[in-house]
């Protein structure tokens, strides 16, 4: 479990640095130019910033829904999946992400790294829990939920029953 961690942190400094650039490119192209002397964020106010917000969730959001893995998680091989090890679905997948404003606060993630940390073996942040979803090893890849058997006709039950 160690090594995921391990693995979990550096992805989501890949994924910080994604969001880094995403940053950047919205504070230049649609930002304040009269702010630039303070900072990137002070270029971002207003519908810049909301634009910034609404990006950021659907980077996680869509990447984490298709594939089970931000860019982060694909280079270092984790993926999410729901505690059972099934493919987490976009009700597990909305809930993980909307908390993840959370989880930042104050900043750097330091709400879930405590919360990483406190839950000792499950290494789970609050939108983990919340959702019912664990970060794993790409290796240990998803389960598909077992295939219903298909309900036989009446002939076969009446078949089996007559024997």
């Amino acid at each position: 479990m160690g090594e995921v961690l391990g693995r979990r942190i550096v992805a989501a400094v890949i994924d910080v640095a994604i969001i880094g650039i995403l940053l950047v490119a919205i504070a230049k192209g649609l930002g304040n130019e009269e702010a630039r002397e303070y900072s990137l964020w002070a270029e971002t106010q207003g519908a810049p910033r909301a634009l910034f917000f609404l990006l950021t969730f659907a980077y996680f959001f869509g990447t984490e829904l298709v594939s089970g893995q931000t860019l982060g998680k694909r280079v270092m091989k984790l993926r999410v999946v729901c505690e059972d090890g099934t493919k987490a679905g976009a009700g597990p997948v909305f809930v993980r992400n909307l908390l993840r404003a959370i989880d930042w606060l104050p900043s750097l993630y330091i709400v879930g790294a405590i919360t990483v940390f406190a839950t000792r073996q499950r290494r789970m942040r609050l939108g983990d829990m919340a959702a019912k979803t664990k970060v794993v090893g790409d290796e240990a890849g998803s389960r598909e939920p077992p295939e219903k058997p298909e309900r036989p006709d009446d002939e076969d039950v009446l078949a089996q029953i007559l024997r």
